[in-house]
C-alpha cells in the first residue's frame, strides 16, 4: 500500500488495487490490470532517472487519461517521492478537467503530498474531497504519523471515529505507531484490545504493537504478541529485537538473535544493526566478531549505519584496531561515522587522535552536529584539555550555529572540575539556561573532592534540596567527613533521612562463560 511504502515498497500495487476495489468494486477486475502495470513499471527501474523518464513518459502518453490512469501515476510518485513531477501531474489531472477531489484521485493526491512530506497541501486536499472513505483518511493519518506529528494523527483519527467511520488494518498500524511515539497508554491499550477482540491478524498492526509495548517499555506485552504470531516475518523479528535492545535487554536480544539464526529466518542490515548494538552493550567482542563474520558471508547490504555500528562495537569492546579498520573502509564516510571515532579514541583516552580525527572531518568538508561536539568535549574532559575544550564550547554556537544544551555544559563543567578551576565551573552552573542536572553538580561534586575546595561545600548544599540522587547526598557528607567536619557531615545524612532517602547498595553486572 502506498501510504506505507516507505516501510514496505512491495505494498505498492496493493495500495492501487485496493482503492479500485474498495471505491469501485464493480470495475476493479478489468482495472486492475491498468493500475498494477503502471506502478509496475516504475517499481522495477532501479535508477531515478529512469524512474523519471518513466513517469515523464506515462504523462504524455497519447492514452486517453482517465481518474484510473491519473491514480497509478500519482501513486508511483507518491511512492518514489517524487514530487515535482507528481505536481505536474496534479496540474495535467486539473487541465484535463478530471476532478481531483473524487473518490479515486483524492486519496491518491493525499498520499503523494503525505509521502513528500508536504502536509499543509495534504491537508487541504484532503479537507476538500467530497466523500473521505476510510482510503483518504488512511493516507492523511499515516502522513501525520510518518512525520513525526503523531499528536495529529491521534486528533485525525478521533474525528474519524466520531463520523462512525470504521478503521481498518493500516488506520490501526498508524494509531498504534502514534501511541507508540508519544507514549499514550491507555490509548494504545484500547486499540490493543480492539485488535484481540475481532481478531485483527494483519502483519502491519500486530509489528507495531509490538514496537508500541516496547517504545512503552513493556516488554512483556511485547513478547507476548511476538509470540502469539504464527508466521512470523524479518520485521516482526526486527520488531523485538529492537524492543529488547532499547530496553536495555541486551542478553534476550542476543538469545533472540541466535533463535533467528538456529531457524534460518532471513536476516536483514536492521537486524545486524540490533544484534552489533546489544554486543555492544554487552561488551562481547568474541560475539561481535562472530556477527561481523555472518554480516560479510550473508552478503548483507551494509550502509553507514551498519559500519557506525560496527565501529562503535569494536571501540567499546577494546579493539580500537579494528575499529579504525571499519571506519577506514566506510565508502561514504557521513558525520555520525565521523562522531563515532572521535568517540572511539575519546573513550580510551586517546585525545590527541580524537582531535586529529574531529580536524580531518572539518578538512572533508563534513559539518559537525550536536554529538559531535558531545564526543569532543569529552575526550578533552577525560584528558584534561581544559583549553582545548573551552575552544570548542564556544566554537558551537560561533561557527557552526549550535546552542549547547544540558548535556554540552555538562561535559565543560566537568573538564573544568576535574582541571580544578571550579570558580569558572560554579559561575557557568549560575548561568545556564537550564536547571542543572545531578550530573553538573556531582561533577562540581567530585572536583571539590579533589582540589579540596572545602569553601564551595556549603555553596553547592544550597542546591542539592533541588537533586533527587542519593549518590551526590552521600559524597557530600563524605567529603565533609574527610575534612573532619563532623557536624557538616550529620547534618547532611540528618537531611537524607528526613527526606526519606536512602543509600542505593552498588551493583555489578558480569558475563558470565
Amino acid at each position: 500500500m502506498c501510504s506505507f511504502s516507505s516501510a514496505n515498497s512491495g505494498h505498492a500495487q496493493a495500495y492501487v488495487c485496493n482503492i479500485v476495489a474498495t471505491v469501485h468494486p464493480e470495475a476493479a477486475g478489468a482495472l486492475r490490470q491498468e493500475c498494477m502495470a503502471l506502478v509496475t513499471r516504475c517499481t522495477g527501474l532501479s535508477d531515478n532517472k529512469e524512474k523519471q523518464v518513466q513517469v515523464r513518459e506515462m504523462q504524455e502518453s497519447k492514452t486517453q487519461p482517465n481518474a484510473i490512469t491519473m491514480m497509478g501515476i500519482l501513486c508511483s510518485c507518491a511512492r518514489l517521492s517524487f514530487l515535482k513531477e507528481g505536481k505536474s501531474v496534479h496540474g495535467f489531472v486539473i487541465r484535463k478537467n478530471l476532478d481531483p477531489e473524487n473518490d479515486i484521485l483524492g486519496p491518491a493526491l493525499i498520499d503523494l503530498y503525505a509521502n513528500c512530506g508536504k502536509l499543509k497541501t495534504c491537508h487541504k486536499i484532503f479537507d476538500r474531497v467530497k466523500d473521505k472513505h476510510v482510503i483518504s483518511w488512511n493516507m492523511i493519518i499515516s502522513g501525520y504519523a510518518r512525520e513525526g506529528m503523531p499528536e495529529d494523527a491521534l486528533s485525525l483519527f478521533k474525528q474519524m471515529r466520531a463520523l462512525t467511520i470504521a478503521p481498518d488494518e493500516f488506520t490501526l498500524a498508524s494509531i498504534v505507531s502514534a501511541c507508540g511515539d508519544i507514549g499514550s497508554v491507555n490509548l494504545g491499550n484500547q486499540i490493543y484490545n480492539y485488535v484481540t477482540k475481532i481478531g485483527v491478524s494483519n502483519e502491519f498492526v500486530l509489528n507495531s504493537l509490538i514496537d508500541m509495548y516496547a517504545k512503552f517499555g513493556d516488554v512483556d506485552s511485547a513478547y507476548n504478541i511476538f509470540n502469539n504470531q504464527h508466521q512470523k516475518s524479518t520485521v516482526t523479528w526486527n520488531s523485538m529485537l529492537w524492543g529488547f535492545c532499547n530496553n536495555g535487554q541486551s542478553v534476550e536480544a542476543m538469545n533472540l538473535f541466535d533463535q533467528m539464526y538456529l531457524d534460518g529466518q532471513k536476516m536483514d542490515d536492521v537486524t545486524f544493526l540490533s544484534a552489533i548494538q546489544a554486543c555492544s552493550d554487552l561488551r562481547d567482542l568474541d560475539k561481535g566478531k562472530w556477527i561481523h563474520h555472518k554480516l560479510v558471508t550473508n552478503d548483507v547490504p551494509k550502509d553507514t549505519y551498519v559500519y557506525t555500528a560496527l565501529l562503535d562495537m569494536y571501540a567499546k569492546c577494546g579493539d580500537l584496531w579494528m575499529a579504525r579498520s571499519v571506519f577506514d573502509i566506510i565508502p561514504y564516510k557521513s558525520v555520525v561515522s565521523w562522531s563515532a571515532m572521535v568517540d572511539a579514541y575519546g573513550m580510551h583516552g586517546l585525545v590527541e587522535k580524537a582531535i586529529m580525527v574531529f580536524n580531518r572531518m572539518m578538512e572533508s568538508k563534513i559539518k559537525p552536529n550536536e554529538i559531535t561536539f558531545m564526543n569532543i568535549l569529552s575526550a578533552c574532559s577525560h584528558a584534561g584539555y581544559v583549553k582545548e575544550g573551552k575552544l570548542y564550547f564556544d566554537s558551537m554556537k560561533k561557527d557552526y550555529g549550535i546552542e549547547p544544551k544540558l548535556e554540552h555544559f555538562s561535559c565543560l563543567i566537568d573538564l573544568l572540575s576535574r582541571a580544578g578551576d571550579l570558580d569558572d565551573a560554579y559561575k557557568i552552573i549560575m548561568s545556564i539556561p537550564f536547571s542543572p542536572n545531578s550530573g553538573i553538580w556531582g561533577s562540581l561534586l567530585s572536583g571539590c573532592r579533589i582540589h579540596r575546595r572545602l569553601d564551595m561545600i556549603k555553596l553547592i548544599q544550597e542546591n542539592l534540596d533541588k537533586i533527587d540522587d542519593t549518590g551526590y547526598y552521600t559524597l557530600l557528607s563524605n567529603i565533609s567527613a574527610e575534612s573532619e567536619d563532623w557536624k557538616q557531615s550529620q547534618i547532611v545524612r540528618s537531611r537524607m533521612e528526613t527526606s526519606g532517602l536512602k543509600k542505593i547498595q552498588g551493583r555489578s553486572m558480569v558475563q558470565m562463560r
